[in-house]
């Protein structure tokens, strides 16, 4: 039996795009874990460590057969070979590669090494756009409210989010043989 897993994807180091990508293929090839679906590309201003490149995100479902703790372990390995080094490395800052669980269905999973779901998710609009783009309707297991309405709520606290995160690709990233490479948008 597998398990619908929500990840968020991020890169602000090299060529972002391409890293999603890779990270997302690397994923595919997993014994396991099947990538199902991938949100439209952003790219968003960096929050808590300001100084440094902006972002590209994206967010993406997948099942997998693992279990949480073996999934994470998974991610992080995907994570270092793609050249992510998390030792001595300033906490939230530039990175090559960025992989979080964001949602495990509609399941709570505390241990020491993983939250789930995502303690900073419902806060953050690079998060949430894509979510919503790809699971609208999801529920938010501990606080209760769809996607959606925790966007509504995190656009009321910060603004709009078009002054956050600008879409780099659009259209759906995905067909009936799994995802492909994006389709940009031109640069008017």
């Amino acid at each position: 039996m597998s398990d619908v897993v929500h990840i968020g994807l991020g890169s602000n180091l090299g060529d972002r795009v391409a890293a999603i990508f890779e990270a997302l293929e690397r994923l595919d090839d997993c014994d396991g874990v099947s990538v199902v679906r991938v949100s439209t590309l952003l790219e968003s201003e960096p929050v808590d460590v300001v100084d440094q490149p902006c972002f590209v995100n994206a967010a993406a479902s997948v099942r997998t057969v693992l279990r949480p703790e073996a999934f994470l372990a998974m991610l992080l390995q995907v994570e270092e070979a793609m050249g992510r080094d998390r030792g001595g490395v300033v906490p939230r800052g530039p990175r090559s590669i960025d992989l979080d669980i964001l949602l495990w269905g509609d399941e709570r999973v505390e241990t020491a090494d993983l939250t789930v779901p995502h303690p900073r998710l419902h806060e953050r609009a690079f998060v949430l756009v894509p979510l919503v783009e790809i699971a609208e309707t999801l529920t938010h297991p501990v606080l209760n409210e769809s996607m959606a309405n925790l966007l509504t709520q995190e656009i009321a606290c910060n603004g709009p989010v078009d002054l956050r995160c600008r879409m780099l690709a659009r259209g759906s990233l995905q067909d009936e043989s799994g995802f492909h490479g994006p389709r940009m948008e031109e640069d008017a």
